[in-house]
Parts: C-alpha cells; sequence; structure tokens
C-alpha cells in the first residue's frame, strides 16, 4: 500500500516531469517497452564532445505513473555523470533513490528506465533476470 504522502509525491513529479521530451541528434537513443503492462521509455542520451561525460537526458514515454516518474529520477540521477561511472548505477541504488518499497507487479514498471538506460549506454541486450 502506498502511503498518502508519497502518492502526492508521485502525482506531483508525475504532473511536472522535469527531463520529458527529445533531444536532436543524442548520442545514445534506445527504445523498450514492459508488454505485460503497456508501458513504454525511450531515453535520449548527450554526450560531451569528447564522449565521456552525459549531457543530458531526456525520456519519451508512455505508461502508468511509477515507470514515468522512475524516468525522470533516472535522467537526474546519471546526468552530469562520466559514461562510464552512469553505467555502473546499481539497481538498489536506483530504486533507493525513488523511495518507496515496491511491490513485484510493481518493480518492472520501476525499473523500466533503469533497464533501457543500461541497454542503451552499453548498446547490448539485457535479459530483465540480470538488471
Amino acid at each position: 500500500m502506498i502511503d498518502e504522502t508519497f502518492y502526492e509525491y508521485l502525482i506531483s513529479r508525475y504532473k511536472n516531469l522535469r527531463n520529458k521530451g527529445k533531444i536532436e541528434n543524442a548520442d545514445i537513443v534506445y527504445e523498450e517497452g514492459n508488454p505485460s503492462c503497456g508501458d513504454m521509455i525511450k531515453i535520449y542520451v548527450k554526450l560531451s564532445e569528447d564522449k565521456n561525460v552525459i549531457e543530458d537526458v531526456k525520456f519519451e514515454g508512455k505508461g502508468c505513473t511509477i515507470s514515468q516518474v522512475s524516468a525522470d529520477i533516472l535522467a537526474d540521477m546519471v546526468k552530469g555523470k562520466k559514461i562510464e561511472e552512469a553505467k555502473k548505477l546499481d539497481k538498489k541504488e536506483f530504486i533507493s533513490e525513488l523511495g518507496i518499497e515496491l511491490s513485484p507487479i510493481r518493480i518492472k514498471c520501476a525499473l523500466l528506465a533503469y533497464k533501457v538506460f543500461k541497454m542503451g549506454a552499453y548498446g547490448i541486450k539485457i535479459d530483465d533476470e540480470k538488471i
């Protein structure tokens, strides 16, 4: 059960997503969805000229509040970091940043943006069990 304070935070953040949008000429673009619920996230990453630092991250998507807010939070977490550092973002660290306990059903919603970012950054397909 989600407590009322967190619910209000989720709705407020969902209504004011800071990183929603598209980056033209992005260095990394990757999209994937969660077929079980219909969530979809497309991540755009702009790297510095030397390709070492993440200058900007945007996302486009549709789906539940948790999937969209998670994408927004992920963008905030990796922006300004070296790409090699951002690739090492730990799943537990990411979930901790969300600040909620997730049911097994919601974990895939929350981790979709994480998975899409990792797949785009590494340029590989990652099984759900490995993230």
